[in-house]
Order: structure tokens, then sequence, then C-alpha cells
């Protein structure tokens, strides 16, 4: 018995779907092990034009986001991105990948760490792989006619 077993809980992390749209985010931020100011800035401007966010105030955002940080750095990007496979479906899948290309793309530099990353991620999140490559084609394209 450990010190702190009877003050944790020790099942599986439960979240919403907020939460699990922003692990996937996080999880881009951290792939590389630079927090970059164009990532964050980038996360801040998904939380205020997606819908998944739209009704939270920045402080409820930056809840959302500490979260997903904590559950990441407790448990690890793939079983976190697994549970959010399971919280937000097939298309929410897509959506949040394409949140975490953006965050990747964002600083203008894509690194070997950030594309072993997102091919991870594709696996982790079960999204099939011509619509990731059209999505991460999409965000290529996007963010070089900047």
């Amino acid at each position: 018995m450990s010190l702190f077993s009877s003050l944790v809980n020790h099942g599986e992390p439960k979240f919403d779907v907020p939460v699990a749209a922003m692990i996937p985010c996080v999880s881009a931020v951290l792939a590389d092990g630079n927090v970059d100011d164009d990532e964050v800035s980038q996360i801040r401007s998904i939380c205020i034009w997606s819908p998944l966010f739209a009704s939270n105030s920045s402080e409820e955002d930056t809840a959302i986001i500490r979260k997903a940080v904590h559950l990441v750095d407790d448990h690890g990007a793939e079983a976190m991105c697994a549970n959010a496979r399971e919280v937000l479906g097939a298309e929410l899948c897509e959506t949040a990948f394409s949140f975490a290309c953006r965050i990747v793309f964002a600083d203008g530099h894509v690194g070997t760490k950030e594309m072993e990353f997102l091919e991870q991620l594709v696996v982790w999140l079960g999204i099939d792989e011509a619509i990731a490559q059209t999505i991460v084609l999409g965000t290529q394209i996007s963010f070089r006619s900047r």
C-alpha cells in the first residue's frame, strides 16, 4: 500500500469532449520537448474559433489546457490519446488531429519528433491514412500561404 493509495483514484482518467480534443493539442506542443510561443498562440486561437470551446471563458479554456497537460504528463500521450479516441468518436478524432497539425505547423518548422508524433497520432486516434494525409497537406498549404 502506497502513501497516496487512499487519496488518488487509480482507475482510468475520465474527461469530457473538450478535454479529449485538447489532449492531442498539448501532446503536439510537447512532442519535440519545446513549448514555442507560436504553438501556445495556436492553441489559444483554436479555443477562440472552434465550436468545441466557443462558449468557454478564457479561464475555462486555461483549465481545459491544464487538465490535458496534467493527463498527458501523468499517463503519457499514447494512453491519453487512445482514451480521447473513445470519447471523441471518428469525426471529432479527425478534428483533433487537424488541431494538432495546426499546432505542429504553427512555428514554421516541423521537426523529426513532430513528424513522428503526427504519424503515431494517426494510429492512436484511429484515423484513416488517406484522410490524415489530406489534413496534413491542407494544413501545410494553409500555413505556407501566410
